[in-house]
């Protein structure tokens, strides 16, 4: 695996026309950022196209630090060009089905597995140590999937009577997902399941997913969307009855698509800040609070969500970006509770 930076690596393959392997992370160091979005993902590919080269999968359509290669665009442009973005979020995209790796970057425990020999003493041990619900059983440490032990599986088991000396004697059946299933596909298989096993291209077990993975993975990409719901439903208080008709429309020079605005929720979050940046608009709001400041900080709340329109789900959204969506709700709060005790 190359240790160039980035810029080497497009480089170099670019001048020996030689594929390289990499990882989005390499990219994401190049640029400064902690995390992929809509602008970032722009930014790479406009990049890699300066270089005459491509991602292999997409950069933005796979795991953090899932392997991507870096290979020179054929000289002529062929009908059917396999490096096209995918557009489908895949389970690939997922930590849960990345624990066959470890990295400098974030050190795991990787999958950890037991055999069918292995002691139902020694299972529950190692359950209870990593907070696991369920282990998966190989054939032998890097074996056949054999199956699966869990709470479950030994409490149905000790309920019917039966013996359990190893995992073998109370084990169940696990399905098995390939690596490049649709996430929402494979949604309603983990939701029925409660976990599945997931199988890369080479017929190695390259992670486990189960509900609650499925369900913080959502949260995660819901929370941020929730946090600007609220946020934008104060600024619509706060603008409510302020301006007449002509007040909020914008011409034709405006970056945003143009369109008839009767109420203010046919304004875009953009053009809210638009309103707040104007000097005597954001007078009339008779608010005692510094104007530049509040809109530096609405426009950082809209570049955020540009970002989550177009969500990337092969990260966890980037922890600055939901501290300042807080921080600007709070502030929001605080806000309209001042203002309706004025009133």
């Amino acid at each position: 695996m190359s240790k160039k930076n980035f810029l080497e690596i497009l480089e170099e393959v670019k001048t020996t026309r030689k594929p390289i392997k990499t990882y989005p992370s390499v990219a994401l160091k190049h640029l400064g950022v902690s995390r992929r979005g809509i602008r970032v993902n722009e930014t790479i590919n406009e990049l890699l196209d300066s270089y005459e080269v491509y991602s292999s999968p997409d950069f933005g359509n796979v795991w953090f630090y899932d392997p991507i290669e870096i290979i020179p665009k054929p000289k002529v442009k062929a009908g059917n060009e396999d490096y096209e973005i995918d557009p489908v979020p895949r389970i690939s995209k997922l930590k849960a089905a990345n624990l066959d790796r470890e990295f400098e970057e974030e050190k795991g425990k990787g999958l950890i597995s037991v055999t069918r020999d292995t002691t139902i003493q020694e299972a529950i041990t190692l359950m209870i140590l990593n907070d696991f619900s369920q282990l998966p059983i190989f054939s032998h440490p890097k074996g056949e999937v054999d199956g699966m032990i869990s709470w479950k599986s030994i409490g149905r088991n000790l309920g019917l009577g039966k013996t359990c000396v190893t995992v073998n004697d109370c084990k169940e059946d696990i399905a098995i997902l390939k690596y490049d299933t649709p996430l929402f596909e494979a949604v309603k298989d983990v939701l029925d399941k409660e976990v599945v096993l997931v199988r890369k291209k080479d017929k190695t077990i390259s992670g486990i997913i189960t509900t609650t993975d499925i369900g913080e993975e959502f949260i995660s990409l819901a929370e941020p969307f929730l946090f600007i719901e609220q946020i934008e439903n104060h600024l619509r208080r706060l603008l409510h009855e302020k301006f007449s008709p002509d007040e909020i429309q914008f011409n034709s020079n405006y970056e945003e698509k143009v369109k008839e605005i009767k109420k203010l929720s046919d304004m875009t979050f953009g053009q809210y800040v638009r309103i707040l940046e104007h000097p005597d608009r954001f007078h009339k709001l008779g608010l005692n609070i510094d104007r530049s400041l509040f809109v530096k900080q609405l426009e950082e709340v809209r570049l955020i969500r540009n970002d989550i329109m177009h969500f990337d789900i092969a990260n966890k959204n980037d922890i600055r970006h939901i501290e300042v969506l807080k921080q600007t709700l709070n502030f929001m709060n605080t806000l309209a509770a001042a203002i309706k005790q004025k009133k």
